[in-house]
């Protein structure tokens, strides 16, 4: 035990080996423990923590206190008067008695904090709250301090004893273990919310457009094909989304899928990339690549806008789909390899091979099965569906409400809009559109100006439409009501005039509310 400024430290070893607890104190600390281990959300847990150790060591208020990535220590929950003033509050890991507690692993007891030069009375000064006495325990997971729990006041006005001490260790043990089971539990959360995004299946492929089902439909059929795929479309049309696709409904799919964007290097680095390179075998090569097709073996190679790649890196491609083989950068040592290629282009290859830009036996050798991918302008029908799934990835990203939605004039301004870009561009739109949302609707206005633009075109379009047909039908009456009158209102007459049939002119007059004058 250590005593320095009027405060005590305690070694949380020798309070747990020592201290007998109360029996009604051992019943609440069960009682807490079945609590918080029934939860699993981070907050969820600090919350019950700092209740239950408020209530157990009758203090008037606490906080949990952890060690940030940035090295300042931050108050994550707290309780007692004017909590909400002091939550999330940061300030150097050098300050205040929790400090000295992370620093040290230490329990630390003060009676009195007005005396302990160590007290950081800023957060009082924040609060409003008058700091009297002070019992800090450290938070501890695997030898490591993370943060402490801070428990002010006695409710009675006395100090904290050897009780409280021993109630607040076991507790610090408690929120241990839950901060760690939380934090993997909310690791495990974002990572399967990433993984559902990041790793497309057949099912994630949207929508209900027939050429995309036709797509869906052979997928299935190339199940435990060898054959390489050719897929062509525009750029952001989900070409990566569709190689995704194919490589997991394989009997591929429990090996790798490795994706090599060929317009993003040059042709040394993608040679590199692709086929490895030996130790010393160019400038910079300090240690031994292993390439993408080695890591693949067994798996999918995905070539990204592999009409970029050069031609000297085409005649060893060529190689690897006819033999399996390569050698790496600076080796003569040969290589095999298992993999299936997948690969796309947003370019015309057949137009290339004319151009001598593209060697036209790869080219064959690639397209086995070639699937051509409509825009999103040619499949309108599944905006909707791709702007809800967006919305809904975007929503949870943001941390924006479940009920956030767009109003029926912001969908069909999307709908009615060509999309350049095609699905990467309407992500990005509803990207935009869920950050600038000021409510839990997306409106129009949160839309980029060219939408918004071409909406009002639209509008404008139909409503000089209508203006237009309204002039006509007052037209056509007035020359009805002067040719009836001129023919002293013999229908017979005036239709021969107007060249109408007798029962096309009784339609209109009927149409156009005509009626005979009094005077006439």
């Amino acid at each position: 035990m250590l005593k320095q400024n009027g405060a005590t430290s305690f070694n949380i070893e020798d309070i747990v080996r020592n201290k007998n607890l109360k029996e009604t104190h051992l019943h609440d600390i069960l009682e807490a423990s079945a609590t918080i281990n029934s939860k699993l959300e981070l907050n969820h847990v600090l919350e019950h923590v700092i209740i239950h150790a408020t209530k157990l060591t009758n203090s008037v208020a606490a906080s949990i206190i952890l060690l940030s990535d940035s090295n300042d220590l931050v108050i994550q929950y707290a309780t007692g008067p004017a909590s909400n003033l002091i939550s999330n509050i940061r300030f150097p890991a050098t300050k205040g008695i929790a400090g000295s507690c992370i620093s040290t692993g230490q329990i630390i007891v003060v009676p009195d904090a007005k005396k302990n030069p160590h007290h950081f009375a800023e957060i009082d000064a924040v609060s409003g709250f008058k700091t009297e006495s002070i019992l800090c325990v450290p938070l501890c997971i695997k030898g490591k301090t993370i943060g402490c729990i801070e428990l002010l006041n006695k409710c009675d006005g006395t100090s904290f004893n050897d009780d409280d001490i021993a109630v607040a260790t076991i507790m610090s043990n408690l929120a241990a273990v839950s901060i760690t089971n939380a934090k993997s539990y909310d690791n495990l959360q974002r990572t399967n919310f990433a993984l559902k995004f990041q790793l497309p299946s057949e099912e994630m492929v949207i929508g209900n457009n027939r050429k995309v089902k036709k797509i869906l439909q052979s997928i299935k059929k190339l199940k435990d094909a060898k054959s390489n795929v050719l897929i062509l479309g525009e750029s952001g049309t989900g070409k990566g989304i569709i190689a995704r696709a194919i490589h997991e409904q394989s009997s591929r799919k429990e090996n790798p899928f490795v994706t090599v964007n060929c317009s993003a290097l040059s042709p040394t680095l993608l040679e590199s990339e692709l086929f490895g390179h030996e130790k010393g075998s160019f400038t910079g090569a300090d240690k031994l690549k292993v390439g993408r097709f080695e890591i693949a073996d067994g798996g999918t190679v995905f070539l990204d806008e592999i009409g970029e790649i050069d031609k000297s890196i085409q005649t060893k491609l060529l190689r690897i789909l006819q033999e399996k083989a390569f050698e790496r950068v600076g080796s003569t040592k040969t290589l095999t390899t298992d993999i299936r290629i997948i690969a796309a282009t947003n370019s015309d290859l057949e137009k290339a091979v004319e151009q001598n830009l593209f060697r036209k036996d790869l080219y064959y050798r690639l397209k086995v099965i070639v699937f051509q991918l409509p825009s999103l302008r040619e499949r309108k029908e599944d905006i909707p569906d791709f702007a809800n799934f967006f919305l809904e990835k975007y929503r949870n990203e943001l941390g924006k409400p479940s009920t956030c939605k767009f109003d029926k004039e912001s969908m069909s301004a999307l709908v009615g809009y060509d999309y350049p870009g095609n699905i990467r561009e309407l992500e990005n739109i509803v990207e935009r559109a869920v950050v600038l949302a000021e409510d839990d609707v997306i409106h129009i206005r949160d839309l980029p100006d060219e939408i918004q633009y071409k909406t009002k075109k639209i509008y404008d379009r139909q409503i000089n439409k209508v203006e237009k047909t309204m002039y006509i039908c007052e037209m056509e009456k007035d020359a009805i009501c002067k040719t009836l009158i001129e023919c002293s209102w013999n229908q017979s007459m005036a239709a021969r005039l107007l060249g109408l049939s007798r029962d096309k002119l009784r339609y209109r007059i009927k149409k156009y509310s005509i009626e005979k004058q009094a005077n006439n």
